[in-house]
């Protein structure tokens, strides 16, 4: 995609990374998930108009081109980040966001910050509590920076094959992504509780699983997201898993033009 700019968005005396792509007068802000990066999107960005939309695809902290902190790797910090990406855009924004990114977009969205327009949750976080297992926890800590383990772990996470290219993308984000993050996220995170504040959320919404997906199932995520926020949309994908902005990226494209797209 043509007029790709690399800007540093500043928080609290932290540099996020945020990429914009193209030069419309629809403004999106992309939210990736745990040990990911702005690179989950890319197969989404691709397919939308750059004379159309301005896109912008943000590195929480610990991950991708942004600052590596030793604090701040929980539910506030996170959403420290995603408010200072919205507020550096001087327009109305559709949040997307994609697993942890759309748990943290949901906590945010309660706050109405005023150039917040529609969200879009792919697979997202749930705002109750989820606390792993044991088991699941030190499965984590394995994986941290293992090649082979974090390739296992991203193909069950997924229904569809992808290409090679792609594959190799977001493992190398999970490698790069600081031992901070893959733990901040897990033990004060994921489990971090605000159901409450999904009644305050005042945008058009919708919600989207995948049928496969073994992280956020879609009962879950209908009975946790969309029927706790007020007029929230709800699909659900066949043949896609937790995955989706790289398993189904055209559908969830098809999601932005349509839904997002003014």
């Amino acid at each position: 995609m043509s007029d790709v700019v690399q800007t540093f968005v500043q928080n609290e005396g932290l540099a996020l990374s945020l990429e914009t792509r193209g030069r419309g007068a629809r403004h999106v802000l992309f939210a990736h998930g745990w040990i990911s990066s702005r690179r989950m999107w890319y197969d989404v960005a691709e397919r939308l108009d750059p004379a159309r939309f301005t896109l912008h695809l943000l590195d929480f902290r610990g991950c991708g081109r942004s600052d590596r902190p030793e604090h701040g790797h929980d539910l506030e910090g996170y959403a420290s980040d995603l408010r200072a990406a919205l507020a550096s855009i001087d327009a109305p924004v559709v949040l997307v966001g994609h697993s942890m990114g759309a748990k943290l977009a949901q906590y945010v969205a309660a706050e109405r910050p005023g150039n917040l327009e529609r969200m879009i949750l792919v697979a997202p976080g749930s705002a109750r509590s989820l606390r792993p297992s044991p088991k699941q926890r030190a499965a984590a800590v394995a994986a941290y920076g293992s090649r082979r383990k974090i390739e296992a772990f991203q193909q069950a996470a997924m229904v569809r094959a992808v290409s090679p290219e792609v594959t190799e993308r977001i493992v190398d984000d999970a490698l790069i992504a600081q031992r901070e993050h893959w733990l901040g996220w897990y033990d004060r995170g994921r489990d971090a509780a605000f159901p409450e504040r999904l009644a305050e959320i005042a945008v058009p919404t919708l919600a989207i699983a995948g049928d496969g997906d073994p992280l956020a199932p879609p009962s879950r995520i209908k009975r946790d997201v969309a029927e706790a926020i007020p007029g929230c949309l709800f699909v659900v994908l066949r043949g896609a898993g937790h995955n989706i902005p790289i398993e189904r990226p055209a559908e969830v494209a098809e999601a932005v033009e349509r839904f997002g797209g003014g």
